[in-house]
């Protein structure tokens, strides 16, 4: 092929990628909520476990946090728990060095996810370690983690994909059914997927299919939302979070701005739902924000839950605490939902 087709050739292929995204509708914003008490405002995951509203923070090893409703705002308070003494990692020695450079200067194992199994067990996912970590249900004194026995194909079958390739960009997100029995987890980007595994006895196994449901590399358009909003440069679509709520998955796409709820079977898209008009807005914007800051997403019959890790920045009108955006379900929801 002559160098002008192939340039041609690869115009095409971008180009295909980059209007393959559309808006989605919008979703109706209910309240936006700060929180008070997390330090250095990186809200990682939101949870309902055992009727209490947990929270993650990506700089925290060795504690999660309660929230608290006020009047017009979230209280967290801590609540520690304690670590194993070690800590498996399938990953390679070049991956693995990211997490111990960080940990140079802080907290290293970088939990990103949050999910919660009927029993009221917690499970944290680790970015740096892609590892899993289960807590039990909260007692009067901290409770002691447990790693989860990953199977190793999912670091294999996953960077054989093309997961897994960069250093804080591993998982983001993890989901679990209500019986424990099976658990998904999101990969956050270049390329982004979804992956699955199953537990046999004390150990999580992919299945036959192969524990990769989904993997793209795909990118946005320069300018999805509007001039000057976020379009500094081409950004890669990503997952920043899933949960699995009535039968299905739900990914929170970060730079997207929206929810897409997913087969948890395939990891195919069906429908999604923007909040851009929502968050790129005075006062929720933040103008020195490269990518979209969206990490952590609940969803309930009482609505959508969406909470921003703004990792201290700032915005126009000086407040620098995370925020809560609570959003209703919109009366779409399940169409073309096939249980």
């Amino acid at each position: 092929m002559s160098g002008s087709r192939l340039l041609a050739a690869a115009l095409m292929v971008f180009s295909t990628a980059a209007l393959a995204f559309e808006r989605a509708p919008e979703l109706q914003l209910e309240r936006a909520l700060p929180v008070d008490g997390m330090p250095r405002g990186n809200l990682s995951a939101l949870q309902h476990c055992d009727g209490r509203l947990l929270a993650v923070s990506d700089r925290e090893d060795t504690s999660l946090f309660v929230l608290q409703r006020t009047e017009d705002s979230y209280q967290a308070e801590i609540e520690p728990f304690l670590l194993p003494a070690e800590t498996p990692s399938s990953l390679p020695m070049q991956l693995l060095a990211g997490a111990w450079l960080r940990g140079l200067s802080g907290p290293a194992l970088d939990f990103e996810g949050l999910a919660c199994d009927g029993d009221g067990n917690r499970y944290l996912v680790s970015e740096s370690q892609l590892g899993v970590l289960r807590l039990p249900p909260s007692a009067d004194e901290p409770v002691a983690g447990e790693w989860l026995k990953l199977d190793s194909a999912l670091y294999t079958e996953g960077e054989s994909r093309g997961l897994w390739q960069q250093i804080n960009a591993l998982a983001e997100g993890i989901a679990i059914d209500a019986e424990a029995g099976t658990l998904w987890l999101a990969a956050e980007r270049q390329a982004r997927g979804l992956l699955k595994l199953q537990r046999q006895g004390d150990e999580w196994k992919c299945p036959l299919a192969g524990c990769v449901l989904l993997a793209e590399r795909r990118f946005l358009p320069t300018e999805p939302f509007g001039p000057g909003i976020l379009n500094r440069e081409v950004m890669p679509v990503d997952f920043s979070d899933v949960v699995y709520w009535q039968g299905r998955l739900w990914t929170l796409e970060r730079n997207a701005h929206q929810v897409c709820r997913r087969s948890p079977l395939s990891g195919q898209r069906e429908r999604c739902w923007s909040f851009a008009q929502s968050v790129l807005v005075e006062p929720y914007f933040y103008p020195d924000a490269p990518f979209g800051l969206a990490e952590a997403l609940m969803i309930g019959d009482d609505g959508i839950v969406i909470g921003l890790d703004n990792n201290d920045r700032g915005r126009p009108d000086g407040d620098t605490r995370p925020w809560v955006f609570h959003f209703v379900l919109p009366d779409d929801w399940r169409e073309g939902y096939q249980p």
